[in-house]
């Protein structure tokens, strides 16, 4: 079964084929992320379509854990493997389960028996990275988090192929470094470049345009470029080696030894945060400015998503004012935080990176979810409270309170799926308290 046709035509397929099983699971995919409800839906009609096909059945089971129903979840991915227990992705699907549920020494076995089902070994090597690089074994982990080139479908090394992959060995020549998948990635990442300068001669950073005035504004000795898809590259520098910013940690030696250290290192522009600070103090004289997100666009946004009306213990703390940091905030939302939220700085982070930068750098202290803000908050060194779901992603760790990317971030986590009360309540305590969110790095 598949679902890699274009969504339009899935859709009149799904209409006109409506007892065509292919037809009905790709539909499911497509509706998946929008509403795992409809998703569930219609991974339920496929199923009863082909009775014996293990795909809808491992679909059935996102849609279930898409809705905060875990076991049932488990189950469907358990009657998935009975009906095709050869299906390599299968035992992937079923590692997920497993991983979210916490049962991470499972879920590594599971990546094992998949690559022995015949799953390939990208997707199986991805999975055991980010298991043992969440338990903190980043000997074995981060040589694995190379799997991720060819799970997205990219051979980094076609890029410059008379050039080598840089391994970590003193150079004294310049390096190119690519930055890559997302934003929070491409600025987490990127607080390795102090201890990566200490090693090669010179730095030639390749980032996103969106990210160029703040990047070249923090480095501004280094040489950034942000490549135009729609146009020719200018030439580079001459140099000797190349490497992808995730890659860094396994060159490095980012590891519990704590040899290595990130840093923040972002440089808002000086004359914005001032500007902003200033109004937003000005129309809240006194009070404490708290920056907050509440959801996240991702495509497991649903679980990193705390509700407005969930915020009232914090908005209604006397000396605090919230200021909404929020990319591409609903309409819905915002009428929902009514007065206890100010909007009115003019900055819309989707559009406005640097903006973003000066806003965050003007707050007090920042609340959010896991996203691209906290990452900028971290980056910047402005302190920041982290609101993790159950299963956050592996750079969160396991179960501690510091984060060893930044110095200021501190975690609060959620014990129960979709129970974020207790997150709140933990927050507020350290909100009333004035309690400042730097901990110590890991015990070396």
């Amino acid at each position: 079964m598949t679902d890699t046709l274009p969504p339009e035509h899935i859709r009149r397929l799904a209409v006109t084929r409506a007892s065509d099983p292919r037809v009905l699971f790709a539909w499911a995919g497509q509706r998946m992320a929008e509403a795992p409800l409809e998703g569930l839906t219609w991974s339920r009609r496929a199923r009863i379509a082909d009775p014996f096909a293990p795909p809808p059945r491992h679909r059935e089971a996102l849609a279930l854990w898409s809705l905060g129903r875990p076991r049932d979840a488990d189950a469907a991915a358990r009657r998935g493997l009975l009906l095709g227990p050869g299906d390599g992705p299968a035992w992937i699907n079923f590692s997920n389960v497993k991983k979210r549920l916490g049962e991470d020494p499972l879920a590594l076995k599971l990546c094992g028996w998949a690559r022995a089902a015949g799953a390939p070994a990208h997707m199986a090597g991805m999975n055991a990275a980010v298991l043992l690089l969440r338990r903190g074994d980043f000997a074995r982990g981060w040589p694995l988090y190379r799997a991720r080139h060819r799970t997205l479908g990219a051979d980094p090394a076609t890029i410059w192929p008379a050039l080598p992959e840089w391994d970590g060995t003193p150079m004294g020549g310049r390096l190119r470094l690519v930055t890559e998948q997302g934003i929070g990635d491409a600025i987490m990442f990127l607080t390795l470049v102090d201890a990566l300068r200490d090693r090669v001669g010179s730095l030639t950073l390749l980032v996103t345009a969106r990210l160029r005035a703040l990047v070249q504004r923090s480095f501004p000795a280094l040489h950034v470029v942000a490549p135009d898809i729609d146009r020719p590259v200018r030439p580079l520098p001459p140099a000797e080696a190349w490497i992808c910013a995730g890659d860094l940690p396994a060159a490095l030696g980012l590891a519990p030894s704590g040899a290595v250290r990130p840093s923040a290192y972002l440089k808002p522009d000086p004359r914005r945060r001032q500007r902003l600070r200033a109004e937003l103090k000005r129309r809240h004289p006194g009070k404490r400015l708290v920056g907050i997100t509440w959801t996240s666009r991702a495509e497991d946004g649903w679980r990193r998503t705390v509700a407005p009306a969930l915020w009232r213990p914090i908005a209604t703390l006397g000396d605090v004012a919230l200021v909404s940091l929020q990319y591409s905030a609903r309409r819905a939302d915002l009428a929902a935080f009514g007065d206890l939220l100010d909007i009115d700085h003019g900055i819309e982070p989707a559009d406005d990176l640097d903006g973003l930068a000066a806003l965050v750098a003007a707050m007090d202290v920042v609340v959010s979810p896991p996203n691209n803000t906290v990452h900028f908050a971290g980056a910047l060194g402005v302190p920041c409270h982290v609101m993790l779901p159950v299963d956050p992603d592996w750079r969160w760790g396991e179960d501690d309170n510091y984060l060893r990317w930044y110095d200021r971030l501190y975690c609060h986590r959620q014990r129960r799926i979709g129970d974020w009360a207790p997150v709140v309540d933990s927050v507020v305590q350290d909100l009333r308290h004035s309690r400042e969110p730097k901990v110590p790095r890991s015990p070396e």
